[in-house]
């Protein structure tokens, strides 16, 4: 089905049959093990904690009601500059980087956001070490250090966050658009900041900013751990006590979004990517306050849908639109809107005025037919369904999301409000989208090729402003069509059989069908408690690697199969079963997902599409189109995405460049397309994977489906999986190159000498201990930029290491340096380390590597992975556990040594030249072997034997 879903809410609501928890009463799911306590401190800190045996990994998020709308006059991004400040260094902890080497040495993550109104801290961590880290945590909020040797270089980074920012089109969209909005709401400020708005000695600003809004009354805190609700209290109770509470009071805003008399108006901003989208945006009242209501869902159901009477179909008909949702959004503190977002094509982007006068003629049939009560029972049952089936949550992301929600809702009604919906309004709902008028719109057109006449400050977004005409206005207003046949229909995909079938405790997969040309293997898990079950099918072609054309080719058979199905498939999905197609380097996979009960149904559909695609001659031309811009949109991605594209064309084969497949499909015709669908099923080599609560008898009828129906006559063809190449020890090899960005970018990579266990272990646990010394040297020392990081990077099982930053200002060539500089000093480093401190990491990985996973799904993406690696005992985790719990440290000392000295002339080097820096000649940017042609270096060279 189209992967575009056209409503953007979340629609995660209350139960069928709730439970309550004792301690809070907090609704939850029945589903839900964990128990829920809040609770309020001395100082007016709120908290709720979440006890959950299970966990894989503590989980904590602190959300502080102030953030860049609270920037002081002529000091924009002050908030953003505090969030930075807060990691290096407090009284208690006063190393620089600590906090994040002990969350990273303990299987942990950390990261940190700033919003309008919002700044929110967040980090995961291996559940034994939850209360230090608590402690190091609690220390950002009661005595941050804001060290005066590092405030001239975190404003480096922020700067260097800016210039990486400022070049995404997200980022200059809001730029442009807060140009639009009332000058005196806070939602109009720049508050990203950067050199200029952050320059001079800000320290005593940044203290008193702190001072000034950090307290206690505006932060509310969620903990995820193992521990009992009682002990998580006790423990919060005792770090974050000392948190000063100075009675501040949030932000007020009493000004709408837009100034009186400024809609309708027209925003065009000139965008980088060739993704043209018209955007019609309604301000809205608050919708806060209606969280029982939840008119949005509602609304966002009928104009996001993409079936059968669609708004989506009618504009795809008409060869206008490839994609569509709408969204409730929040634009900061109490402003709300609701936006319709139209993906558009090239005819799209011409008719644009014509788009929004379907747009408005759908709105004003939903009204005149009335908000039916019918419709809200649909989608509250589908809610109902989700949340008493919800599968458990301890991320980073639910902590985050829990501790936001924490300021606008009372701690026994978050979870309702966040997922409930329970109150039939009608009024209300026809009240909004009364709202969503031609007087009352502020449209945004985005393209490479629209008007503009201003710029933007600080990020330079081209953009124009202008009334909408009334002529505009006017065919927005008339009626244009018979529109008898609009608005979706009675969703026929609802499940019906929601039984939790019987299954033993601990299984694995196990192959029940073997044939030439097709595998089927079966697991029966209902572990999770959840009536769902993935059912995953890859068909590998040897069609697929004989040519860039083929590759393309697949490409294109994969869109029209999903714009054939979308509207029959889209209703499935908003039922809890949806179907995900994809091409890959040895063909195409298809994935199953959600509830069982009509699964079969839908493979049944699917394979009739494969097998029977409907060819059509425009539509052809407008996903050719579509992936012609999609290739020639990768050229602008950031620059160490670029480098890492460059990487992956050098090391592995087959594959093919963004320059071979645009040449590829220039020259292809509707017939190859047709040809090439009617060949592929020709010869194949087939594996599926049915995982979850299904019986075998009902996975070999899945598996039936498939032997007996797509590949009743096809021949079997093994299909090798992709090579990697062997870097020979006669390197560095050095590849340089333009791209299409202001930023510059170094990608460091070392590979591994074999697919051993062994290897693969040292690999790991060398990445492992180099990631938080390489971040903080690079980046916080010496601030080469906002990118920065080391990581583990497996090619086919080879393991490697790579080492990456990306930088406004600084030369690829001294990125280089200070990378070498790094690894000369390393084992240095590694040998200094104390020997907890490397146990900790050890053990932190070890843990990582056997973590269970929290849901369905991702067990049966493990499975899907071992299976593809032959790892047909699913046991490769243990085993390479195993063999890091045995590790001698003085052994793996001297393989780090022997790597970084003698191996390290292997290396490869990614050299990406942003538009300040002209590739230099090869003698003047690197002592390594150049790769002029990247073909011909691989012909040159050999590649590991395929496993």
């Amino acid at each position: 089905m189209n992967k575009r879903i056209g409503i953007i809410f979340f629609v995660l609501v209350v139960a069928m049959a709730c439970s309550w928890s004792a301690a809070a009463n907090i609704q939850k799911s029945p589903n839900d093990h964990r128990n829920y306590h809040t609770f309020e401190l001395n100082n007016q800190l709120e908290a709720l904690v979440i006890s959950d045996p299970e966990a894989q990994r503590a989980a904590v998020s602190m959300s502080v009601l102030v953030g860049g709308g609270s920037d002081p006059e002529g000091r924009n991004g002050m908030a953003h500059f505090l969030e930075h400040m807060l990691f290096l260094g407090t009284e208690k902890y006063p190393q620089l980087d600590g906090y994040r080497a002990f969350i990273e040495q303990n299987g942990g993550s950390t990261n940190a956001y700033t919003s309008i109104d919002l700044t929110n801290y967040q980090f995961t961590i291996e559940p034994g070490f939850l209360h230090p880290a608590l402690d190091r945590f609690a220390q950002f909020f009661i005595a941050p250090l804001f060290p005066i040797n590092q405030v001239d270089r975190e404003r480096t980074v922020v700067h260097a966050e800016f210039e990486m920012r400022k070049q995404r089109d997200s980022v200059r969209r809001w730029s442009a658009m807060r140009q639009a909005y009332n000058s005196v709401h806070p939602s109009s400020k720049f508050i990203s900041g950067n050199e200029e708005t952050l320059s001079g000695d800000i320290r005593a600003e940044l203290v008193n900013f702190f001072e000034t809004h950090y307290s206690a009354d505006l932060m509310t805190l969620v903990v995820i751990g193992r521990e009992s609700t009682d002990q998580l209290q006790v423990w919060v109770e005792e770090l974050f006590s000392d948190i000063r509470n100075t009675n501040a009071e949030p932000l007020q805003v009493n000004s709408p979004l837009f100034a009186e008399n400024f809609l309708p108006a027209l925003l065009q901003y000139k965008t980088l990517k060739n993704n043209p989208k018209l955007t019609l945006m309604f301000p809205v009242q608050n919708l806060r306050p209606y969280w029982r209501e939840s008119p949005s869902n509602y609304i966002g159901n009928i104009l996001g849908h993409e079936g059968t009477g669609s708004l989506l179909s009618q504009l795809k008909r008409r060869g206008w639109a490839d994609g569509l949702y709408v969204g409730s959004g929040n634009t900061g503190l109490n402003s709300h809107t609701v936006s319709v977002v139209i993906s558009l094509t090239r005819a799209g982007l011409l008719n644009w005025e014509n788009i929004g006068a379907y747009v408005f003629q759908y709105i004003r049939e939903t009204r005149q037919r009335g908000v039916e009560r019918w419709r809200f029972e649909e989608q509250k049952l589908i809610a109902d369904l989700n949340f008493r089936f919800a599968e458990i949550d301890s991320s980073s992301s639910y902590a985050t999301a829990l501790a936001d929600a924490l300021h606008f809702y009372s701690g026994n009604n978050v979870l309702r409000a966040l997922y409930l919906v329970e109150k039939y309004d009608p009024e209300l709902i026809d009240d909004i989208l009364s709202r969503m008028n031609p007087e009352n719109v502020f449209a945004i057109l985005t393209a490479p090729t629209v008007d503009a006449d201003r710029t933007t400050p600080y990020v330079g977004s081209e953009y124009s402003i202008q009334t909408i005409s009334s002529e505009t206005v006017g065919l927005w207003n008339a009626d244009i069509d018979d529109a008898s046949g609009w608005l979706p229909q009675k969703n026929e995909f609802l499940p019906q059989n929601l039984e939790i079938q019987s299954s033993d405790l601990d299984t694995k997969p196990k192959l029940i069908v073997e044939k030439p040309g097709f595998q089927l293997w079966f697991d029966k898990d209902t572990a999770f408690s959840v009536p769902r079950a993935n059912f995953y099918v890859s068909v590998r072609s040897p069609l697929r690697q004989f040519s860039v054309i083929n590759s393309v080719l697949l490409d294109l058979f994969v869109e029209t199969v999903d714009e054939q199905l979308n509207e029959y498939s889209y209703p499935a999905a908003l039922a809890g079963l949806s179907y995900s197609l994809y091409p890959h380097s040895r063909g195409m996979t298809m994935k199953i997902a959600g509830y069982d009960d009509k699964q079969s149904v839908l493979l049944t559909t699917l394979i009739k599409a494969l097998k029977s695609p409907k060819f059509d001659s425009h539509q052809f031309e407008i996903h050719r189109a579509q992936l012609i811009r999609d290739i020639q949109n990768r050229s602008k991605d950031e620059a160490y995405h670029r480098g890492f594209a460059e990487f992956y064309s050098i090391m592995l084969d087959p594959i093919w460049r963004d320059e071979e497949k645009l040449k590829a499909l220039e020259s292809i015709s509707l017939n190859d397309l047709r040809e090439f669908a009617d060949k592929y099923f020709d010869e194949v080599d087939a594996v599926a994977l049915s995982h979850g609560n299904v019986s075998q008898q009902k996975a070999m009828e899945m598996g039936k489906l498939i032997s007996e129906n797509l590949l009743e006559t096809a021949s079997f063809a093994k299909v090798e999986k992709t090579r990697v190449l062997e870097l020979p020890e006669s390197g560095p090899f050095v590849r340089a190159q333009a791209i299409e960005n202001s930023d510059s970018a170094i990608s460091v990579y070392i590979q591994g000498a074999d697919r051993s266990l062994e290897e693969r272990a040292k690999f790991g646990l060398l990445a492992q201990t180099m990631q938080t010394t390489f971040f903080s040297e690079l980046r916080s020392v010496q601030q080469l930029g906002y990118v920065v990081f080391s990581s583990y990077t497996p090619l086919g099982q080879i393991p490697g290491v790579s080492f990456v930053v990306q930088s406004p200002q600084v030369n690829p060539i001294d990125m280089e340096i200070a990378i070498d500089a790094f690894l000369d000093q390393f084992h240095d480093w590694l040998t200094r380390m104390p020997q907890d401190e490397f146990e900790g990491h050890r053990e932190g990985l070890i843990a990582r590597i056997l973590r269970d996973e929290t849901n369905l799904t991702e067990r049966s993406e493990r499975y899907w992975i071992a299976i593809d690696e032959k790892d047909f005992e699913f046991s490769q985790s243990e085993k390479i556990a195993e063999v890091l719990a045995s590790l001698d440290r003085q052994a793996f000392e001297n393989f780090v040594a022997d790597l970084l000295d003698v191996k390290r002339d292997s290396r490869l080097v990614i050299l990406s030249y942003g538009s300040k820096f002209a590739i230099p000649k090869h003698s003047e940017h690197s002592l390594g072997i150049e790769i002029s042609d990247t073909n011909e270096f691989k012909r040159q060279h050999s590649f590991f034997p395929l496993p």
